[in-house]
């Protein structure tokens, strides 16, 4: 059997602040096979936010271990997190966090700047992303002429736009309506089936139902890690 993706043992994480100590994440030990959609929930202040950042590599425990594709995370120094976070990692953020004074190609070929694909296969690689999401007809908009709906699936073929291990998605439908964050998740849970691994961060318990399993987090540690029995037509009007 493969090893896990992603292994966490005992990870804490405190923050100090005028020599007072919060407590954002107490002994989380999980794992995350290849191919695996997996939903991690909580209420504000749960710690599921500093989890993400965690395992995005854009943060660091206080304590416990971190392992990455057969790699733990203390061996890598700032540079090799970079590369790491460029080529294997793939984010979608709530804000989308799109450029806004350009064009929705060029956003998504962002970061092959930092890659070593070949420049002449940039525009190629971009092109096939956007139509994997369905934007073949948006290339030259920028951001403030497309809905948030679509502002979304670019952030989406953006994060695919290097063939990630992983997506994390972080809150992917928190700036939408329910009609544009269905259609964000379908094209998600599409991208899962094609076989990609999906961690999601959400407090909304329809977008959660599209995973495969639900870590819930309350106080920084793990209360409930369940898979989603419901079928999720169940879901849906």
């Amino acid at each position: 059997m493969a090893e896990p993706l992603i292994v966490t043992r005992h990870l804490r994480k405190a923050y100090v602040q005028e020599e007072v100590t919060t407590h954002a994440l107490r002994d989380v030990s999980l794992k995350i096979n290849q191919g695996e959609f997996v939903a991690i929930m909580g209420p504000s202040g749960s710690g599921k936010s500093t989890l993400l950042h965690i395992l995005g590599f854009l943060d660091r425990p206080s304590e416990g271990e971190y392992i990455f594709d057969g790699q733990a995370m203390q061996q890598y120094d700032e540079a090799a997190l970079a590369v790491i976070r460029n080529q294997k990692i793939g984010f979608i953020f709530q804000a989308f966090n799109l450029l806004p004074r350009t064009s929705v190609l060029d956003n998504v070929l962002l970061p092959l700047r930092y890659s070593r694909l070949p420049k002449r296969e940039w525009e190629a690689r971009a092109q096939a992303a956007l139509a994997n999401v369905g934007l073949s007809h948006r290339l030259h908009h920028v951001p403030s002429q497309l809905s948030g709906g679509e502002k979304q699936r670019v952030a989406i073929a953006r994060a695919l736009i290097n063939e990630p291990l992983v997506i994390f998605a972080d809150e992917p439908t928190g700036n939408l309506d329910s009609a544009s964050g269905e259609i964000v998740m379908e094209t998600i849970e599409r991208l899962h089936h094609e076989g990609r691994t999906v961690v999601l961060i959400t407090h909304e318990t329809v977008t959660a139902a599209y995973a495969q399993r639900i870590i819930q987090l309350k106080d920084g540690m793990i209360v409930a890690d369940d898979a989603v029995a419901t079928a999720r037509t169940h879901y849906h009007k």
